[in-house]
């Protein structure tokens, strides 16, 4: 694929994840974006309410005074409806909810093909295997796009419409994705190619953006270490931040309990469903063209425990996760992809009745909050 001087990267999601990645972008880099709202009316506040401004107020260490806000104005927004007819997209961003994805790609299929560089941005698992079985199902003919996955350890939550609170200062995984589970290992080879030839990736790769944005580039197995150990932080800070609504750091001296158990029973499973990449040390380790990886070590419960409260409750202390913020806002969560995620495995590995339940009861909790909060707005409402 060819490398443009500029490239055009269109946005799927711009809530918090996909506003400072592209914030980022334009500031750090010579690029175009163009954000994809749902329909055109949001497009019209965006350009009519916000002038087309993005707006960024950067709370983490050492950003102060004028370096604490980022505005960047967008040139150009598209709706579904008004997407130009002759414009293929070449690198698409999809940072919606989990649950979103295929309802939010679906309307721009048509300008998606087999040089099309898409990446997910997302929170929680299983949403590659359900556009695979879905969206880019072999029976619909669709070209398929060179696929990749970003895990963001930074921490953001919206403000308002187009502004957004930049909270934790974190790192931004990404590799390319495999399109079966046998494919699970990469070589080193693999990563280099797609820094040098693909157009997205030499983006994202970019000295100035990869050190201010802390991208790390990297062989899928490598991510994967990186989107499990994000998938339990998410597991224990998102569900529990929800269900007892409360500021990361508020919960940071009475976790520990709980998401010891959220962590110990979901790493059970997970062993089950990613068995390649617990193997992996024994089989690849030290073998050339590969990375040497400590699995092991990296999910090791007391230490994992300890580094998400920290990451969480301390240097993410002043954030209000995405979920505590869908509760509030009365909004779907993303809790079947997160901890349901883990609950669906026990059940499709046959691994019984109570393999699964402390998530199982988490899950239960996070939908109890999220219907309460809606039975108070309710009532609320019919007083007024």
């Amino acid at each position: 694929m060819t490398v443009n001087e500029k490239p055009v990267v269109h946005i799927i999601g711009m809530g918090s994840m996909g506003a400072i990645i592209a914030v980022n972008l334009l500031e750090h880099t010579q690029c175009e974006i163009v954000p994809l709202f749902r329909n055109v009316a949001k497009c019209e506040r965006f350009v009519n309410e916000a002038d087309s401004i993005i707006t960024i107020n950067k709370m983490c260490p050492g950003y102060e005074g004028e370096n604490a806000t980022v505005i960047q104005k967008i040139g150009r927004v598209y709706a579904p409806e008004n997407y130009p007819k002759d414009e293929p997209i070449r690198n698409l961003i999809v940072a919606t909810k989990t649950y979103q994805t295929q309802d939010a790609i679906r309307p721009f299929l048509p300008y998606i093909n087999s040089e099309t560089n898409l990446i997910l941005v997302q929170n929680g698992l299983g949403v590659l295997e359900e556009i695979k079985e879905g969206i880019f199902a072999p029976e619909t003919k669709q070209g398929c796009p060179q696929l990749f996955q970003g895990v963001i350890a930074h921490g953001a939550y919206q403000v308002s419409e187009f502004m957004f609170n930049h909270a934790c200062d974190a790192d931004f995984k990404i590799a390319r994705l495999p399109w079966s589970h046998h494919d699970m290992v990469q070589s080193c080879e693999l990563v280099n190619d797609d820094s040098s030839n693909n157009e997205l990736l030499h983006l994202l790769t970019k000295p100035i953006f990869e050190k201010r944005f802390h991208v790390l580039h990297m062989t899928y197995q490598e991510m994967l270490i990186g989107q499990l150990f994000k998938f339990l932080l998410n597991s224990c800070i998102n569900s529990v931040t929800a269900i007892v609504d409360a500021l990361n750091e508020e919960v940071r001296d009475c976790c520990h309990a709980t998401f010891s158990s959220i962590v110990e029973e979901s790493i059970s499973i997970l062993k089950v469903v990613y068995q390649p990449l617990f193997d992996y040390e024994m089989e690849y380790n030290g073998k050339d063209g590969y990375p040497t990886l400590e699995v092991t070590k990296t999910f090791q419960l007391d230490p994992l425990v300890d580094s998400i409260i920290h990451l969480c409750c301390v240097v993410g202390g002043r954030n209000s996760t995405s979920m505590r913020q869908d509760t509030l806002n009365l909004r779907d969560t993303e809790i079947n992809y997160i901890n349901g995620f883990v609950v669906k495995m026990a059940e499709r590995f046959n691994m019984g009745p109570s393999a699964a339940k402390v998530n199982k009861t988490i899950v239960q909790l996070v939908n109890l909050r999220s219907g309460l909060n809606r039975a108070r707005a309710k009532k609320t409402q019919a007083l007024i």
